[in-house]
């Protein structure tokens, strides 16, 4: 993505939470966001990205896009005064950064999904699958 697509993103973004009263108020125009936001936030092709805290790039995909705006919505609950001070572009790289590298992005949910739910891994570590039923095991 090149800094003048991110640049208009942004904007779409910025415009669209100028418009929202405060975000804990259901209405109209944070409905607007969240649909803004699936639009410009939302990986819809594939792409390869590093989760923050790790060494290793995962690939993630359109079937991630419910975590990644879940994440960036949440995000943007939580830091509500802040988003709204930010400049256009300043608040695209927050979203999407939080929506695919952050601890509830989609770089994680692919991590997770690749580990089936290991955690504590070392980075670089191999880690081998075995059939147990292929091996004759009970």
């Amino acid at each position: 993505m090149n800094l003048k697509n991110s640049a208009k993103l942004g904007q779409q973004l910025w415009t669209a939470l100028s418009a929202c009263p405060p975000l804990s108020d259901h209405s109209p125009q944070r409905d607007r966001l969240w649909l803004v936001a699936r639009e410009d936030i939302c990986t819809r092709g594939s792409t390869c990205v590093t989760p923050l805290g790790s060494s290793a790039q995962v690939v993630v995909t359109a079937d991630h896009a419910t975590d990644e705006l879940i994440a960036a919505m949440t995000w943007l609950l939580a830091h509500e005064q802040r988003a709204r001070t930010m400049l256009p572009l300043e608040l695209f790289v927050a979203l999407r950064g939080v929506a695919t590298r952050g601890a509830s992005g989609s770089a994680r949910a692919v991590q997770s999904d690749l580990l089936h739910g290991m955690t504590g891994v070392p980075a670089g570590r191999p880690i081998r699958w075995w059939n147990l039923d292929a091996m004759g095991a009970a």
